[in-house]
């Protein structure tokens, strides 16, 4: 790990630590780890060359920093929390710009318009093609209710995972081919839970 993204790794996740993020059951330190393993994994597959692959990585560590300050609208906030501190160490502001433009591309929906924000999106929503993708989804729910004063019944929230999961797609090569089939799964668990909400099925 090179000099930059240690100090970056650092600085974030302290952010995140020391703020209410603490609290959030989804969006909290684990997802940022995940997300910048997930960039780099995602990255390395695509073929990204090691400063692509700084950018995507830089940018995953603070796509989720402007959850500190606000939840919607926080990828503002956090594209520019990464220009801030980039900028002051003295990263070159054709690299930083492009930095700013992966964290912007994370807005739902998502609009990638580069292989870099490609990656870095498909990073973000890895977990919908991930064999722990229920639980996550439990975690996630948890903090709607929390943070938003979103609450939904179950079958209220099984439809909107169920249409999310339907619209959704993947940009990336790895994306299509590695998370896709897991993501299908992850469809038809909650088509299954659908017939029988009351129901616990296995995560």
């Amino acid at each position: 790990m090179n000099s930059i993204i240690a100090q970056a790794k650092t600085h974030c996740l302290q952010l995140l630590k020391e703020s209410r993020c603490k609290h959030l059951a989804f969006h909290n330190t684990q997802h940022t780890i995940d997300v910048f393993s997930g960039a780099k994994k995602i990255g390395q597959y695509e073929g990204l060359t090691s400063k692509e692959l700084e950018i995507v990585q830089l940018a995953a560590l603070f796509h989720d920093t402007g959850n500190v300050d606000c939840f919607q609208g926080h990828e503002n906030v956090s594209a520019q929390k990464a220009f801030d501190y980039l900028s002051e160490k003295g990263l070159g502001q054709e690299r930083v710009q492009e930095i700013v433009a992966c964290i912007l591309a994370t807005k739902m929906p998502q609009n990638p318009q580069n292989k870099l924000q490609k990656v870095l999106c498909d990073a973000d929503l890895a977990h919908l093609g991930a064999k722990d993708f229920l639980q996550k989804n439990k975690q996630l729910r948890k903090e709607w209710s929390n943070q938003l004063n979103l609450s939904f019944s179950t079958i209220e929230w099984l439809e909107l995972n169920c249409n999310f999961l339907k619209t959704h797609r993947y940009f990336t090569s790895y994306g299509k081919k590695i998370l896709e089939p897991q993501k299908k799964r992850n469809f038809v668990k909650i088509k299954q839970q659908m017939l029988n909400p009351t129901k616990e099925f296995p995560v």
